[in-house]
């Protein structure tokens, strides 16, 4: 049993805008550099063909990007983050590995900078999540499809996350994770809404698929898990939120790592986080 104890609180109010929760620290960033489109949007991928234009919603440092690029060759994506640090990795990472189909812009999802029916196919992942606003975000992603367009996302949906022990380390960090975002007006159940919100969004077919990530399934990945897990808790700033709010005490932080890479230590557990895959079409002839 973990030593670490966050301490109760009321159910939080929402932000009045969008706070991008998870943060862009070494770690945050290792992280999503561990992504790629192999892993992370193999469900999406078989929908895509050569030549198609497709964009990339929150493409962080790229990872995923360049990997869609590759499967569109020679068409074109165009990966968008809010935050122009991203924007600069992601254009370093493609350069490095040579990838000339691909282009990355600073921009807001929810209020794309694209004319209508601009691409082919459009991806995100865990970026839903993020939003207040999903519909109008989702409603954005459709207007810049072409009609026949196929969408993809990939979100997290933390009833489904699998924790031995229940009370372990790792699921309360990410607990802690999750009623930060809910406060700051996201949503880390968001996973198993994903078909109502394209149907919200204007989409019509549409299938979705249960997956896992993030899985530590044997000593060795739980222990290289937990660690980058303790890393990451002693960087991120939602911990300092969440202190500042009065849900956890000030040195919860120490505790939690510590408490992280003992479990990591362990010889027995096993984690692993719920993701849903959604994929939805605009009406029209296909691509």
């Amino acid at each position: 049993m973990s030593e670490y104890n966050p301490i109760p609180h009321p159910e939080p109010s929402p932000a009045l805008e969008d706070i991008y929760t998870f943060g862009y620290g070494p770690t945050a960033v290792q992280i999503m550099t561990s992504r790629t489109a192999e892993d992370s949007a193999r469900f999406f991928l078989p929908y895509l063909r050569a030549g198609m234009r497709v964009l990339d919603c929150g493409c962080g440092p790229g990872s995923i990007t360049v990997g869609l690029a590759q499967a569109v060759t020679p068409g074109e994506v165009v990966g968008i983050d809010l935050e122009p640090s991203q924007v600069a990795l992601a254009q370093t990472y493609a350069a490095e590995r040579g990838i000339v189909n691909v282009r990355f812009e600073t921009g807001n999802v929810s209020a794309l900078p694209f004319p209508d029916a601009t691409f082919d196919a459009a991806f995100g992942h865990t970026i839903v999540m993020q939003f207040r606003d999903p519909v109008q975000a989702l409603t954005e992603v459709y207007r810049v499809l072409k009609p026949g367009g196929v969408v993809g996302f990939r979100e997290v949906d933390f009833d489904g996350n699998l924790c031995d022990p229940p009370d372990a380390a790792w699921q309360q960090f990410w607990e802690l994770f999750a009623r930060v975002l809910q406060h700051n007006g996201g949503n880390a159940r968001v996973g198993k809404h994903l078909g109502g919100l394209l149907g919200l969004a204007g989409f019509g077919r549409i299938a979705m698929s249960p997956a896992y990530f993030m899985t530590g399934g044997t000593p060795e990945q739980r222990r290289v898990l937990s660690e980058v897990t303790a890393r990451f808790c002693e960087e991120v700033a939602f911990i300092d939120q969440a202190r500042e709010l009065g849900w956890v005490d000030e040195e919860a932080r120490g505790r939690l790592s510590a408490a992280l890479r003992a479990e990591g230590a362990r010889a027995e557990g096993f984690f692993s986080v719920a993701v849903c895959e959604v994929v939805g079409w605009r009406e029209g002839p296909t691509t």
